[in-house]
């Protein structure tokens, strides 16, 4: 599952957004974050774009 959700420098993936229970990990602290149990974890890949 790695290689979805990180790039080749380790990164999180542009965009995909990462929520611990509905709050955007990167307000709790960013991948710093320390998983508690029974966390709720959403991962939601962005979709940008759209034809004229």
């Amino acid at each position: 599952m790695k290689p979805h959700l990180r790039d080749d420098k380790g990164q999180v993936r542009r965009f995909l957004n990462i929520y611990v229970n509905e709050e955007d990990i990167r307000f709790l602290g960013g991948l710093g974050y320390s998983f508690q149990e029974g966390d709720e974890v959403l991962l939601v890949p962005s979709i940008a774009g759209g034809a004229e």
